[in-house]
């Protein structure tokens, strides 16, 4: 038994320490947003177990130093595996630091409960249990309260339910071994100590997976939130271009009508250079007048009228498909360019968008076309290129836009470099393709940013349309 309380249970113990920084640094990186396979290096997977061994294998010569050394390499473990931008070895660091207070501290608090009285235990194996026992757990506690203070520090929401949670089992485990270690003084078996090693792995089991359930209830409520903005978000968005329809419905009415009396302006104008009377009246002389009166500048008539034409022209929307609400998007955004000075080359192929949902295509290209744009007006030679097509089953979106500076790449993406910044528009963007099945990727390269979307192009437009109703209602 010998072997089992001061072998196996402290290397259970430092495994559990360790993992449990490793643990707590994936959570300060902010990457348990998303599934770990997506979102870790794949080095990760070998940096971590590898310096697990290595350390549990120093630990077994008892030196202090040496266990020390060992625990301040965690920093920049962490930040090898993980891949974060250096400034994380800071918070790894006060990680490393909490942790070794909390092993300090814990172990002068169990000394003194011991000769206060307090803690009662007749054999020192079962100390030795409790001791370990103790501080591990209060070292685990102080891991998750460190990674929920840098979590706020980095603008992630923290609730006083999950800083609750975090201490309150913990504490749990911990009484839950006193009376476990004061119940196997009484009946000291080793039946008892074997049951008192399973309930001691059972425990560290427990807390690992109530702290990943408390992490996945909080970040499905985050993701909520999140969907609910990105809806509100794209609501609006459907509803601005909703209105400029509209807009350009009234203005199609005006410029036919004002089209019609230009044009019978001209006619009468015609009638009149070619002498015939109009309304009755006395016929033109041969210089052109009426009844004495000054003659008719028919040229100049004909050309002002021509100018009046050109003008209507110009409110007029460009044809770039026969899908009325993308082609009012494409032409707003063509606006804009021509506004920021951004040169425009927009082309789509025949294709029917009936699958899709208005919101959503109004949430893809115009959240597509704004980052692009927002990142062309600050180029040196700014421009925009839009191609969509269908391809077989698939609908196939490429933006390319001129980027001089590379964007940040983080979290296996990239983000805007514009102050204030939140990526928001690419967020709702990867939501909507989700929705299709589809896929998205990013490129940069060489002062060209290019994003690459594919959506499964199912006719499902009826299920998508009821559901919008749906909510709508």
């Amino acid at each position: 038994m010998e072997i089992l309380i001061y072998i196996v249970i402290p290397c259970l113990g430092s495994v559990f320490l360790l993992g449990g920084m490793f643990y707590a640094a994936y959570r300060m990186s902010g990457r348990n947003g998303m599934p770990w396979r997506k979102n870790v290096p794949r080095r990760a997977l070998g940096i971590i177990p590898a310096y697990i061994l290595v350390c549990v294998a120093f630990s077994w010569l008892g030196n202090t130093w040496v266990n020390l050394i060992s625990l301040f390499l965690f920093p920049a473990a962490a930040w090898w595996a993980y891949g974060t931008p250096k400034f994380y070895c800071l918070y790894y660091l006060i990680l490393s630091v909490a942790v070794w207070l909390t092993d300090v501290g814990g172990v002068l608090a169990f000394q003194m409960l011991t000769a206060g009285g307090i803690l009662y235990l007749n054999m020192p194996e079962l100390r030795y249990i409790l001791m370990v026992a103790v501080t591990r757990m209060a070292e685990f506690m102080v891991m998750l309260l460190v990674a929920m203070a840098v979590g706020r520090k980095t603008g992630r929401h923290i609730t006083v339910r999950q800083v609750a949670l975090s201490v309150l089992l913990p504490l749990y485990s911990v009484f839950n071994m006193y009376c476990m270690l004061y119940m196997v003084q009484i009946f000291p078996t080793k039946e008892m100590l074997l049951l008192l090693g399973v309930n001691l792995a059972l425990l560290i089991g427990l807390n690992i997976y109530f702290c990943v359930l408390v992490d996945v209830i909080s970040e499905n409520h985050r993701l909520e939130n999140e969907r609910n903005l990105y809806r509100a978000q794209a609501r609006m968005q459907h509803q601005y271009y909703e209105q400029e329809e509209e807009k350009y419905e009234a203005s199609r009415k005006l410029i036919h009508d004002i089209r019609n009396h230009i044009q019978a302006m001209e006619a009468l104008y015609g009638r009149e250079y070619a002498g015939e009377p109009a309304n009755g009246e006395a016929p033109a002389d041969a210089n052109g007048a009426a009844g004495g009166e000054a003659p008719i500048d028919t040229h100049g008539a004909a050309k002002y009228a021509g100018d009046i034409h050109r003008m209507l022209n110009s409110f007029q929307q460009k044809y770039y498909t026969s899908e009325k609400l993308l082609n009012i998007i494409l032409n707003d955004k063509a606006k804009m360019m021509q506004r920021l000075g951004v040169k425009e080359d927009m082309k789509v192929g025949e294709l029917s968008l009936d699958f899709m949902k208005d919101m959503d295509v109004t949430a893809l290209f115009a959240n597509l076309l704004d980052n692009a744009v927002a990142a062309a007006a600050e180029s040196e030679k700014g421009y925009v290129r839009l191609r969509v097509n269908r391809v077989l089953q698939f609908l196939s979106v490429t933006v390319e836009n001129s980027c001089d500076r590379e964007p940040i790449r983080a979290a296996g993406t990239f983000r805007s470099r514009q102050a204030g910044h939140q990526g928001l528009g690419l967020k709702i963007i990867r939501q909507t393709i989700e929705q299709y099945g589809g896929d998205m990727q990013l490129d940069w390269k060489e002062g060209v940013f290019m994003a690459q979307v594919m959506l499964a192009a199912e006719e499902t437009s009826k299920q998508h349309k009821s559901e919008f109703r749906e909510e709508q209602a």
